[in-house]
């Protein structure tokens, strides 16, 4: 089964539990905080991911790192994940969780990567205008990258908008090596 499925399958679950339990917000908080950990301990996520170390090992290690960071429902999760080997799908799992939380809280996530920082004004009305097209609360998340040389790149869910100067340069030099290498019309007299 492609990781990608299995990870919404577990995420699935979990968040079904999560709402039943009325503990949605803690959770995903709680996988936020895993996910993270992970990506930041190589140590730790080799350790995790190594198929030499036995899972009573892992979980005796990862319950003493989580005994009071998170809750027990979250500490059994990580501990199904252990025994089932899919330890490694769990920032893939936290992803999906999140977007299910979302969509529950009315809320959507966008992605805005610019050449420079955005002001707290032109945050607010990018934040009103993506609300107003997509009819949900909006979480911006601002990032500057100086590599676009001007404009802004904007990433709602699977869509990306992309209106930085350098790929507006970037698609006229590659049309301009297109039209180059055509060849040129003969001029003469007929």
């Amino acid at each position: 089964m492609l990781t990608g499925a299995l990870a919404r399958r577990y995420a699935q679950a979990l968040f079904e539990l999560a709402v039943e339990m009325s503990v949605l917000d803690q959770t995903d908080n709680e996988l936020k905080f895993l996910a993270e950990m992970l990506s930041q301990n190589n140590e730790l996520k080799h350790l995790l991911n190594h198929p030499n170390i036995e899972a009573e090992v892992k979980k005796d290690i990862m319950a003493k790192i989580l005994d009071n960071n998170v809750s027990v429902m979250t500490i059994h999760f990580v501990f199904l994940l252990i025994d089932r080997r899919r330890q490694n799908i769990l920032a893939m799992i936290q992803r999906e969780f999140t977007r299910l939380a979302n969509q529950v809280r009315n809320l959507i996530e966008a992605k805005v990567v610019s050449a420079t920082a955005l002001s707290s004004d032109q945050e607010e009305k990018l934040k009103q205008v993506i609300s107003k097209c997509t009819g949900k609360n909006v979480q911006l998340i601002t990032e500057v990258n100086s590599q676009l040389i001007g404009g802004a790149k904007l990433q709602i869910g699977d869509r990306v908008m992309d209106g930085s100067i350098a790929t507006a340069l970037n698609k006229m030099r590659k049309e301009l090596i297109k039209s180059s290498y055509k060849p040129q019309q003969e001029v003469g007299v007929s």
